[in-house]
């Protein structure tokens, strides 16, 4: 085990730089970290929405238009490394990129590197390198303790990803204020799922035991563990 790790709320140490299944609990310190983590950054005026609901509502709304319990299983546990680094929004992950590029290019810009701008785009992929790769290790950790395969089939990650941007096009419909200038056009062109209703935010509690169930319903073998 490394040097760096965190401790989870039931008292594990979840190591950072090599996570492994025995180190995730999903019933209490994965349910419990992901109803209490808000996205958006906190910038929901309604309260804190939780990334539990957003992963719990995406389930049911993917089971309630295609029926396909796969992507459903997928949908759920995509954002359960959260759990342990945080729901880091887009614009400060691409924001850490571009600072890592002006140091990389002020440190390395005139020593044999290149050009600045080679030297800063160097440096961006750096960061966007070792953030895979750390999310990667956390996510194949979360999916083995659950019993799913890891990394997901192309198609599955790819429909993960769609209902991804779909819920997200929900949640700005029905939770954050009129934006003061367009997102990204890959935002703007996917529409909210058909089946879901007004999103209300759910008080943590709630979102840890619906997330909870939704793990019991799409991974039996874990609800036959917990009980």
């Amino acid at each position: 085990m490394s040097d760096i790790w965190m401790q989870t709320g039931t008292g594990r140490a979840f190591d950072l730089m090599a996570p492994t299944a025995d180190m995730v609990d999903l019933e209490h310190d994965v349910a419990e970290a992901l109803a209490r983590e808000p996205r958006f950054g906190g910038h929901v005026r309604s309260g804190p929405y939780s990334v539990a609901q957003h992963c719990v509502l995406g389930a049911d709304a993917i089971i309630a238009e295609t029926g396909s319990i796969e992507t459903a299983r997928a949908f759920l546990l995509h954002d359960a490394k959260e759990a342990f680094i945080k729901d880091q929004m887009t614009p400060l992950k691409q924001a850490f990129a571009a600072h890592v590029g002006l140091v990389f290019e002020m440190e390395h810009g005139a020593s044999g590197i290149g050009l600045p701008a080679a030297a800063r785009q160097t440096g961006k992929l750096i960061f966007w390198r070792a953030l895979a790769e750390m999310e990667f290790k956390v996510d194949a950790a979360i999916h083995a303790a659950a019993g799913h395969p890891w990394p997901l089939p192309p198609d599955i990650a790819a429909r993960v990803h769609h209902w991804d941007l779909a819920m997200l096009a929900a949640e700005r419909r029905d939770l954050l204020c009129k934006p003061p200038k367009p997102w990204h056009p890959s935002v703007e062109r996917v529409p909210p799922p058909a089946r879901i209703g007004r999103i209300k935010v759910w008080p943590w509690p709630k979102a840890a035991d619906e997330w909870r169930a939704r793990l019991h319903q799409l991974f039996p073998h874990l609800a036959a563990n917990a009980a």
